[in-house]
C-alpha cells in the first residue's frame, strides 16, 4: 500500500461488467430454470412468471434485494407447493448459474490492471445471490482473488439502485483501510454511475457487456424460438467482445456476430432438418459461398447430426453452366446473354473466347479489341449474344464447352457424386440457373437429380423448379414464388443476394474450371487467393461469425432443428442492410465487391457522381447505381443530391404500399361515419 496517500479502491459491478451469461437476457435464466425444477408439475411458464414477480414484489416491499431463498419460498406459496421445496429450487438455480456464467471477454485483463493501479479490488452487485455464491462464480471464472471483497445487496439493507450500498461498503472497508478513494465500474448508468457519484464515489460507465442492437433483436424472438435466439444473443456477445479484444473493428464485430452468425446457424439447423426429411446422407457445400457456411455447420451438425457427412465442392456457374451449354441450346442462350455493365471482353470470356479471337473469326465491330472494355448498351448485348450462338463462333463455343463438361464430370466422379450415396448441394442460391445446369451435367454423367438447399431465390423469367424440374428448396426467401415475404419483399429489402454473397465471400478465387494433375482432378482457380477481400479483413470477419456457432452449438437442443428462426434472422439482416449506422456504412461499404467487369473489384457502397450517372444514361441504363451495389451504404458515402435521392427512393419503397392505400382508407372512414 502507498504511504502518506489515500488508498485507492477499484470497485466492479459483476453481471455484464466482469461476468456474463451464455444467454442474452437474464430473464431467460428463469425460463430455463422453470424447465428444471422438480418435482414441480405445473406449467413452466407459470413458474417462471411467479419467480420473476415474487422477486420484484419482495424487493419493493423489503426495500432491499430479497435473498434467493426468500424468493423461492414466496414462489412455493404462490404456486401451492410445499415451502420445503424452496431450498431445492435455490440449488437448481445456483447450478444453472454455474453452467451459464462465464468471464466477460477482456475482464481478466481489466482486473489485472486495476490490481496494479489500486490498493484493493472489490465487487459490488445488486443480486439475490449471496456474497459467498457470487465469489464462487467469480473465482471459477478466474476473476476474483482471495484478497478481493464481494458485497451484495441481498446481504444487507441497502442496494445500488435504491441507494445506500456504496456508503455501506465504504464504512465497512474504512475499518480495514482507513480513508480511501473509490472508483466503481459498471454497465448500468443509474445504479453503477449516477448512484455511485451521489454517494461520493467516482462512477465509470462500461457498457460493453450490454446487448447491442442486433442481440436485442434476437432476444425479442426468444419466446417464439424456444430461446434459441437467446443462446445466439449470448454467444454473439461473447464472440463480439472477444473480437474487439483481438482488434476487430466495432462495426465489423457487431454485424458479424449479431446479424451474420444467426443466419449461418439458422441455415445449418434448417439444412439438418431438410436432410433428415429427404434421407440425405451427404452434403456438398459449394465454393465459395459454402466455405464459411461449412465452417459454421461443422459445429452445429457435429452437435446435432454427427452422422451427416459434410464435404466441400469446388464449383461455380462458369464451369457448370458453360459445360452444360455443350448439349443444351436453352442453357447456352441464357449463359451468353450479357448482364448490364458487361463489356465485350467479359461477355466473350464466359465462353472462353477473347476479343482478338472473335474478331479474327467474325470481323464484327463489337469484337474489335480496341473497344473491348467499353460497356455494352442494350442492343449491343443482344447482338453479341446472337454472334455467340451462330457460326463461326458457335462451333468454337460448343467445342470449348464440351471439354469443360468432360472435366467437370471427371471431378464430380472423383468427389463421389456417382457412388449412390443420397446427396444434396448446399449453396447461396439465386435464380436457379446454376442448379439447372448442374443437374443437366449430372444426368449426362448417368446420375440422378440431387436436392439443392439454398438460402434464397431471386426473381427470374423462368422458374427452374417448374421448367427444368430442379429440386431447389430455399430457406430464407423466395422471390419467385413468395415475393412479398421476409427478405423476399424487394421494396423493403434491396438485393439480399448482394448481402449474403458479401458475408459469405471466399478467401480464394472463383473456380473457373478443372484440370488433371498427377492422376487427380483439381479445380482451376481465377486466383489462388482473393487478395482484395483478404486485405479488407474477410478472415477476421468470418471467424467472428463461426465463433458464435462454436459457442452456441453445445447448448442447442435437438428440437432446435424444428424451430423457425427466419423472422429473427431477417430482422437482424434488415436492420444492418437498410438502416446501418454511419460506422457500419463506412466500414462495410469499403468491402471490395467482385464482378465480371473491369475493374473487377469495386467498393460495395458506390460513391455516386454526376459523371457516373450521365454515363449510365447515355448507354440506356436508367438506374443511377451499379447493379451490385449497396443502396444504404451508397447513400452514406455519396454527396448531394444523390444522397437525398437514394434515401427518398428507400422511403418510397418502404411506404409506397401504405401511401397507395390512403384514398381507400379515407373512403372507409367516410363510410363508417354514415352508419
Amino acid at each position: 500500500m502507498r504511504e502518506n496517500a489515500r488508498l485507492q479502491v477499484r470497485s466492479f459491478d459483476v453481471f455484464d461488467t466482469v461476468l456474463t451469461r451464455r444467454v442474452g437476457d437474464p430473464e431467460v435464466v428463469i425460463a430455463l430454470l422453470a424447465h428444471r425444477v422438480a418435482p414441480y408439475d405445473g406449467p413452466a411458464g407459470a413458474f417462471a412468471a411467479a419467480r420473476l414477480r415474487c422477486e420484484r414484489d419482495l424487493t419493493r416491499r423489503l426495500g432491499r434485494h430479497a435473498t434467493l431463498l426468500e424468493i423461492h419460498r414466496a414462489v412455493a406459496g404462490a404456486l401451492n407447493e410445499p415451502v420445503a421445496r424452496a431450498a431445492d429450487w435455490v440449488r437448481v438455480e445456483e447450478d444453472l448459474e454455474r453452467e451459464l456464467s462465464v468471464a466477460l471477454p477482456g475482464a481478466v485483463d481489466r482486473l489485472e490492471r486495476a490490481r496494479k493501479e489500486a490498493d484493493r479490488v472489490v465487487f459490488v452487485s445488486d443480486t439475490p445471490h449471496t456474497a459467498a455464491f457470487l465469489r464462487e462464480l467469480l473465482e471459477r471464472a478466474g476473476l476474483a482473488t482471495p484478497e478481493d471483497r464481494v458485497f451484495t445487496s441481498s446481504s444487507g439493507a441497502h442496494s445500488k439502485s435504491r441507494g445506500g450500498l456504496f456508503h455501506a461498503v465504504a464504512e465497512e472497508l474504512h475499518e480495514e483501510l482507513g480513508d480511501a478513494d473509490f472508483v466503481h465500474v459498471g454497465d448500468n448508468r443509474h445504479g453503477d454511475v449516477a448512484t455511485a457519484r451521489l454517494e461520493g464515489w467516482q462512477g465509470v460507465w462500461a457498457p460493453e457487456g450490454k446487448l447491442d442492437r442486433y442481440e436485442r433483436l434476437l432476444e425479442q424472438h426468444a419466446a417464439e424460438t424456444d430461446h434459441l435466439t437467446s443462446w445466439l444473443a449470448g454467444a454473439s456477445r461473447l464472440a463480439r467482445l472477444e473480437a474487439r479484444a483481438a482488434g476487430v473493428a466495432k462495426p465489423i464485430a457487431e454485424v458479424s456476430a449479431g446479424a451474420f452468425a444467426p443466419m449461418l446457424v439458422g441455415y445449418a439447423l434448417w439444412v439438418i432438418g431438410q436432410a433428415r426429411a429427404r434421407g440425405t446422407k451427404r452434403l456438398y457445400y459449394v465454393a465459395r459461398d459454402g466455405a464459411v457456411m461449412l465452417e459454421a455447420a461443422r459445429h452445429v451438425v457435429g452437435a446435432l447430426a454427427p452422422d451427416l457427412e459434410l464435404r466441400y465442392l469446388h464449383g461455380s456457374r462458369q464451369p457448370w453452366i458453360f459445360g452444360a451449354s455443350a448439349t443444351s441450346d436453352v442453357i447456352l442462350s441464357r449463359w451468353v446473354t450479357p448482364r448490364r455493365d458487361f463489356t465485350p471482353r467479359t461477355a466473350l470470356a464466359r465462353v472462353h473466347l477473347t476479343p482478338e479471337e472473335a474478331h479474327a473469326l467474325t470481323g464484327h465491330p463489337l469484337t474489335d479489341p480496341a473497344r473491348q472494355h467499353a460497356a455494352l448498351g442494350a442492343e449491343e448485348r443482344e447482338e453479341i449474344a446472337r454472334l455467340m450462338q451462330q457460326d463461326p463462333l458457335l462451333g468454337r463455343v460448343r467445342e470449348q464447352a464440351d471439354v469443360v463438361a468432360q472435366q467437370t464430370l471427371a471431378y464430380l466422379q472423383q468427389e463421389g457424386f456417382f457412388d449412390g450415396v443420397p446427396s444434396a448441394l448446399v449453396d447461396a442460391g439465386w435464380e436457379g440457373r446454376t442448379a439447372a445446369a448442374f443437374d443437366h451435367l449430372v444426368r449426362r454423367g448417368g446420375g440422378e437429380k440431387v436436392d439443392h438447399f439454398v438460402i434464397g431465390m431471386l426473381p427470374s423469367t423462368a422458374d427452374p423448379r417448374q421448367e427444368d424440374g430442379v429440386r431447389m428448396t430455399p430457406w430464407l426467401f423466395d422471390q419467385q414464388r413468395s415475393p412479398g415475404s421476409g427478405l423476399g419483399d424487394g421494396r423493403l429489402f434491396q438485393a439480399p443476394n448482394l448481402l449474403v454473397e458479401m458475408l459469405c465471400a471466399g478467401t480464394e478465387g472463383r473456380t473457373i474450371g478443372y484440370e488433371q494433375v498427377d492422376g487427380r482432378m483439381r479445380p482451376v482457380l481465377a486466383a489462388s487467393s482473393n487478395d482484395p477481400v483478404l486485405a479488407w479483413g474477410l478472415p477476421q470477419m468470418q471467424s467472428v461469425a463461426v465463433r458464435v456457432a462454436e459457442l452456441a452449438a453445445p447448448h442447442l437442443a435437438a428440437s432446435a432443428v424444428h424451430v423457425d428462426c427466419r423472422p429473427a434472422v431477417a430482422e437482424g439482416l434488415r436492420a444492418f442492410w437498410t438502416d446501418p449506422t454511419r460506422e457500419e456504412a463506412l466500414a462495410w461499404g469499403a468491402f471490395p465487391w467482385e464482378e465480371e467487369i473491369w475493374p473487377p473489384y469495386s467498393p460495395v457502397a458506390q460513391r455516386l457522381t454526376t459523371r457516373d450517372v450521365l454515363q449510365r444514361l447515355r448507354r440506356g441504363d436508367r438506374r443511377i447505381r451499379r447493379t451490385n451495389s449497396w443502396r444504404a451504404g451508397s447513400a452514406e458515402v455519396s454527396g448531394q443530391p444523390w444522397k437525398a435521392m437514394l434515401r427518398l427512393k428507400a422511403w418510397q419503397d418502404e411506404h409506397g404500399e401504405t401511401l397507395r392505400k390512403v384514398p381507400r382508407r379515407l373512403r372507409l372512414e367516410v363510410a363508417k361515419r354514415r352508419c
